[in-house]
């Protein structure tokens, strides 16, 4: 009787448990100005499947040196190139005079514009892409909300396969005019 009970109880035991679903790590920009004249801020997080969790915030070398693998992470931890895998101008490079590799992302010079019309800090040069001057017109804004799901440029980021889908086509001329066109 006893032995009975006790396979029943283990049985009950075992049959909750749930697996815990394997982490997927996600990657992500908001384009906001931030403390140190950082116009972007990079971040990381975790999905379990249900919500994303570890949320990590990137500078910009932090962000290159975990995504092309180059550093161990949770974030990247099967230390795949995925920069080169998404098609984004951004990797290390090896400087042969200091002898180190250095981070670089060529891509995240143009994050910028896509919020702003002028460079917002004094001095800056060049102009972006957006219709106002510190937010994109309505009709950018609906199309960044379409086609990368984000509702807000001052409080959403573009995440996990959006993040790239922005990266790739921040680098591409036909996107940019298309942008452009919708001030």
């Amino acid at each position: 009787m006893f032995f009975r009970v006790a396979i029943v109880c283990c049985w009950v035991v075992c049959a909750s448990v749930v697996p815990n679903p394997s982490l997927r790590p996600v990657f992500g920009v908001q384009v906001r100005p931030q403390t140190g004249s950082n116009m972007f801020t990079f971040v990381a997080f975790l999905d379990n499947g249900r919500e994303l969790t570890y949320r990590k915030i990137l500078n910009t070398d932090d962000f290159v040196r975990i995504a092309s693998g180059h550093w161990p992470s949770i974030y990247n931890p099967t230390r795949e190139n995925l920069l080169e895998k998404n098609r984004i101008a951004c990797g290390m490079f090896n400087d042969s005079i200091h002898l180190k590799l250095i981070p670089y992302c060529f891509a995240t010079d143009s994050l910028w514009k896509i919020r702003f019309s002028e460079y917002p800090f004094n001095n800056g040069s060049g102009k972006g892409w957006a219709g106002d001057y510190s937010k994109p017109s309505a009709r950018q804004a609906l199309y960044l909300k379409e086609n990368y799901k984000v509702d807000n440029v001052d409080h959403n980021y573009f995440l996990d396969t959006n993040f790239w889908k922005i990266m790739r086509d921040i680098q591409d001329t036909a996107w940019i005019a298309h942008y452009k066109s919708l001030k």
